[in-house]
């Protein structure tokens, strides 16, 4: 008989809750997958040092402690600095993707270091897409914290969902003020500091065809600049919906003539904005 396979996480950074750690110390319960992945894959004994952080919290560099009952404690030591000035500083507006597709998003684009997605209804978006448990808050931030401990980081992105798309474009536009309290038919599902203040220095709106600005063109004179991304459905933005864009201010790029599905899409362009961001940094 075959035997189902359990699916190995990679832990490049093992995270904490704040609840769990105190100024100088976080532990673990012995049946806690962490303590196990410490234990049987890090196969770090006491006095080993270990990469860990507090979610939306500082990164450390812990030393184990194991327990006579099987679990530990990790204590902090020092925290780590980073010298890499343009984290967090890209905002991405995608068109609510099919729910499969978005569930496996969530990890990836925590990876790379997105500050806030904000998913909104499109014209050749099902609305059913918004009843499913892909949206589910406990899915969306377990998947992202699987993508933080990949990437080593601890900053969870804001989430956010809109039913209709002009308000939420009014609001990153500008036409409804940060005092403004409230954007018609949306919600934050995983809240931030940051929480409506919109400083995009630079808006892109992402659709397939030839001629279209490459990312790299369009972010020429942007740097330092803080970036917005507009992401469409698979099918495309209607004609109605990139005339709202870019009356909006935002400038169209692409990625060639090639046709791609919303994720790969979603992590090509994000990628590209990164690799132009990281280029100004060397």
């Amino acid at each position: 008989r075959r035997r189902r396979r359990a699916r190995v996480e990679a832990r490049n950074r093992i995270l904490f809750e704040p609840h769990e750690c105190d100024a100088e110390a976080c532990a673990l319960r012995r049946e806690d997958a962490r303590a196990g992945h410490i234990r049987d894959v890090l196969r770090a004994g006491s006095g080993a040092r270990v990469r860990v952080g507090v979610v939306n919290g500082g990164k450390y560099d812990g030393v184990v402690e194991h327990a006579e009952d099987g679990g530990m404690t990790v204590r902090l030591g020092a925290e780590e600095t980073s010298a890499e000035a343009s984290a967090y500083d890209v905002d991405v507006l995608l068109a609510m993707p099919r729910p499969k597709v978005l569930k496996r998003l969530w990890a990836p684009l925590a990876s790379l270091g997105i500050a806030r997605i904000v998913l909104v209804n499109a014209n050749k978006v099902e609305r059913y897409y918004f009843d499913s448990s892909a949206l589910d808050v406990g899915t969306i931030r377990g998947e992202m914290l699987r993508g933080l401990e990949q990437a080593g980081d601890t900053r969870v992105p804001q989430v956010g969902v809109g039913l209709r798309l002009p308000p939420v474009v009014d609001r990153v536009s500008g036409v409804l003020s940060s005092e403004e309290p409230k954007t018609n038919g949306f919600k934050w599902l995983l809240e931030g500091q940051r929480g409506w203040t919109m400083d995009a220095d630079v808006l892109l709106l992402a659709h397939p065809g030839q001629g279209r600005t490459s990312v790299a063109d369009a972010l020429a004179d942007a740097r330092g600049k803080r970036v917005l991304l507009a992401i469409g459905p698979e099918g495309g933005w209607t004609d109605y919906e990139l005339d709202l864009f870019e009356n909006a201010g935002f400038k169209r790029v692409g990625l060639g003539s090639r046709t791609f599905t919303t994720d790969v899409a979603c992590i090509s362009l994000v990628s590209a904005v990164r690799e132009r961001q990281q280029s100004w940094l060397t």
